[in-house]
Order: C-alpha cells, then sequence, then structure tokens
C-alpha cells in the first residue's frame, strides 16, 4: 500500500481547498487521531460529513477507522525502498553507523514536530500544574521510565514511580484526582494493564497523560491526553531513542515552564549531593 505520508502531503500540495485542509490537519494532528472520528474531523473542520468521506475513500479506506487500523502498523508510516530511489551502498560500519545517526535525527526531528502541536502544552500543563505526578509503564528493558522519574524529580516534588506490584497504586487512588496527573509510559510490551489502569484513572477523574511510540488504539476512555509518534517500531532500539528524546525535550520545556523555584531546587539538589557523597 503506498505510503499514507506521501498520500496527505500530495494532497496538501495539489488537492482540492477542501482536501488540503483535511490533510494538513491530519499531518499536524497524527498524535490525536486516537480520538477521531469522520464526524468529528467534519465538525472540526466545519466540511460536510460527505465532504470528508469522499476524502477517506480518495486515500484507498472505506472509513476513518480504517486509517486508524492502517496507522497500528509502524511500518505504513515509513518511507520504502520504492519511495525513494537511492543508489543501494554497500553494508560496512560506516554505513550502519550513519544509518544509526539519520535514525537519531530522525527521531529528534519527529518529536520536536509534535512539540509544535497543542496536545503538547496541555500535556505540560498538566505535569506542571499537578501536585502529585505519578508515572506507570509496562515492559520497561531500557529503564525509560525510571529514567522519566529521575528527570521529574529533578524539577518538581511529588513524583512517584509506580511499579506494576506494588503499594503506589494505593497512593495513587488515594490521592484528589483534580490535583493529581497519572503518566503511562509504552515501552513495548503488552500495555494491557496500563490500559487498566489508564480506564480507571480517567473514569476516577484523573489526568491521564499517555507517551508513547507506537500507534495503539488507547481511546478517551484510557488517555486524557496522548504523546505519539507512530513512526518507529517498538522492536527496534530506534523506539528508546525516539521515547528518551520525547523525555528530554519534555523535561527541557518542563524546566522553562517552573523556572521560578528551579534554580532553589537545582541547588538543594547539588549541595546534597555533595553532602552525601563518599
Amino acid at each position: 500500500m503506498e505510503n499514507l505520508l506521501l498520500k496527505l502531503t500530495r494532497l496538501l500540495k495539489f488537492g482540492t481547498p477542501s482536501e488540503r485542509r483535511i490533510a494538513k490537519y491530519l499531518l499536524e494532528h497524527l498524535a490525536e487521531l486516537p480520538f477521531e472520528t469522520a464526524a468529528t474531523l467534519a465538525q472540526r473542520l466545519n466540511l460536510s460529513p460527505m465532504t470528508v468521506g469522499r476524502f477517506i475513500r480518495s486515500l484507498g479506506y472505506q472509513q476513518f477507522s480504517d486509517i486508524r487500523q492502517h496507522l497500528r502498523d509502524p511500518a505504513s508510516l515509513k518511507l520504502t525502498e520504492t519511495d525513494i530511489v537511492a543508489p543501494k551502498q554497500p553494508d560496512t560500519p560506516e554505513n550502519a553507523l550513519s544509518a544509526l545517526l539519520l535514525q537519531q535525527v530522525q527521531s529528534i526531528q519527529n518529536v520536536y514536530d509534535l512539540c509544535r502541536q497543542p496536545v503538547w502544552q496541555q500535556a505540560l500543563d498538566a505535569i506542571a500544574a499537578s501536585d502529585d505526578v505519578f508515572i506507570a509503564s509496562c515492559c520497561d528493558s531500557f529503564c525509560i521510565a525510571d529514567y522519566l522519574h529521575s528527570k521529574l524529580l529533578e524539577q518538581r516534588c511529588n513524583v512517584q514511580r509506580l511499579k506494576e506490584k506494588g503499594a503506589g497504586y494505593v497512593a495513587l487512588f488515594d490521592g484528589k484526582p483534580d490535583t493529581t496527573t497519572l503518566i503511562l509510559l509504552d515501552c513495548g510490551g503488552n500495555p494491557g494493564h496500563l490500559q487498566r489502569l489508564g480506564q480507571e484513572a480517567v473514569k476516577t477523574g484523573y489526568t491521564v497523560v499517555l507517551i508513547t511510540g507506537r500507534y495503539y488504539e488507547w481511546g478517551p476512555g484510557s488517555a486524557s491526553i496522548c504523546l505519539m509518534i507512530p513512526l518507529v517500531p517498538m522492536a527496534d532500539h530506534g523506539s528508546a531513542i525516539q521515547l528518551l528524546s520525547m523525555i528530554d525535550f519534555l523535561v527541557c520545556a518542563l524546566t522553562k515552564q517552573l523556572q521560578i523555584g528551579n534554580d532553589d531546587r537545582s541547588q538543594r539538589m547539588l549541595e546534597l549531593s555533595r553532602t552525601l557523597s563518599f
């Protein structure tokens, strides 16, 4: 199947005014597609449902849910050899290193694009304004959740890392929903328990921020805010690079948003580190 992003880019350049509006919105809001339907898209863009339906069929899909299903496959958003014609390079250590560096640069670019979307600021506001922040993850083979926990603790207090089996979940649901944010970090593996935790938290009134490097049909019942870049397969090391890039961007932006008091906190942490060092 022809690459979806190429189709949208082509319509953005050569489509009718309505097609360009829809293509532009989809390209700029990939992270929000789990929460969209054809009806909500038509209402958001002030277009008729028939216009949106024709657009979806022009992409080769029967209905909007087919696009979401397509996006579940990470390969659907990657350019193939038929999309980009380039001379084949021999397999050498130098070329392998170049490929890795290119993947890292692309991951950073993907995160940068996400930072320009409204959902990014919504996540920042939720984390900055909450009295308590809890972090839960699924299979974390790269210790990314621990890294996020430590980086957030450098910027603010009352950040707790939830283990899959532990009493921390009691502390989470003992808190006040309107002043507590739960961060779900999808690091690969089976996200079933994260989805159930998100559903329960959303139902109780907590703000739930999902951070993921793959497309997954969470829906509004499992997450309030979704930071998603469905471009790299989770089985690949590139997914870890992408998630780490997202976390670093998030923490840097949070540092700026919480500028007042951060200097004093950093100084106290430095003094404590010196005191406890051997």
